[in-house]
């Protein structure tokens, strides 16, 4: 008797794993036919060049700084502009297919692992710096300008912008994190520094959080919708475009070193001198 219900949860167990097998490869087969459906879509909106099945490409956007390990998508499409975004974004969602935002591939969150496949939106290609009003101290770029591209660019203004995460991040890619870095403690985090942003959800509606083509400094007029993408890390929608505020150049900069006898004096040092004021731009 003992024999014989050993006998049958064995076989049982066969048949299942046999079943979990057959319901894989009916899965993969199924999404291998929709994205071959939808890659003639693709390369129509945004080019033949612009859409990319290669090995290399999807393995090297699959991972970022991060200790996880690299989960490649199943296709990569490089858009020009937000209208290209918009129309691969709506074919995504007709056909229900993952979407994952990858801008430099500095973040050290995994964000950019695509765990469930689907189509990787590489933002390199809009790297223009649209829009500077040095009067109103704020800048509107797209995706792929870095930190240090914008702060090249800005350097004959007499303008910087001053959160640096500590990598070559792209700007849109840090409001999306809501990165910060050793300024935050004068200049306040990427969430103090955004002004507006442009979006595209889900199902390809383009909206902007501040409303187009506002710069408003203040935020008590309706929803506070830039807060609420600031941090999202993607799940919320593409970020392609970004309204930032800028700051002048300190005329002249001092360092030091110090030495304390313990890590508690250091702490409160550090407390000290902010409570009298001194404008201290990094403490680390």
């Amino acid at each position: 008797m003992v024999l014989g219900l050993i006998l049958s949860r064995r076989l049982l167990s066969r048949r299942h794993g046999l079943l979990q097998c057959c319901n894989i490869k009916s899965h993969n087969s199924a999404r291998s036919a929709t994205l071959d459906s939808v890659l003639s879509a693709f390369r129509s909106i945004c080019g033949e060049d612009s859409v990319s099945l290669g090995e290399a490409v999807r393995e090297q956007h699959g991972k970022d700084e991060s200790v996880h390990r690299c989960c490649p998508p199943d296709v990569v499409v490089f858009p020009h502009c937000v209208e290209e975004v918009s129309a691969l974004t709506k074919v995504c969602h007709q056909h229900r297919l993952p979407i994952i935002p990858f801008g430099t591939g500095t973040g050290l969150e995994g964000g950019v692992s695509a765990v469930k496949g689907g189509v990787c939106f590489s933002l390199r290609n809009m790297d223009q710096i649209l829009d500077l009003h040095q009067g109103d101290f704020d800048v509107t770029v797209e995706p792929g300008v870095t930190r240090k591209a914008l702060n090249a660019y800005l350097r004959d203004t007499g303008l910087w912008f001053p959160v640096d995460p500590g990598a070559d991040a792209s700007l849109c890619g840090m409001a999306a994190t809501s990165a910060s870095g050793t300024n935050a403690v004068r200049y306040g985090t990427m969430r103090e520094n955004i002004v507006n942003l442009e979006v595209v959800l889900s199902d390809g509606t383009i909206i902007h959080t501040a409303g187009k083509g506002r710069r408003p400094r203040k935020t008590s007029a309706g929803y506070n919708l830039t807060n609420l993408f600031v941090g999202s890390e993607g799940t919320l929608g593409i970020i392609t475009k970004t309204t930032l505020r800028l700051y002048g150049i300190p005329e002249a900069m001092v360092s030091a070193v110090c030495s304390f006898p313990s890590v508690q004096d250091a702490v409160d040092s550090t407390v000290q001198i902010l409570q009298a004021g001194v404008p201290i731009a990094r403490i680390g």
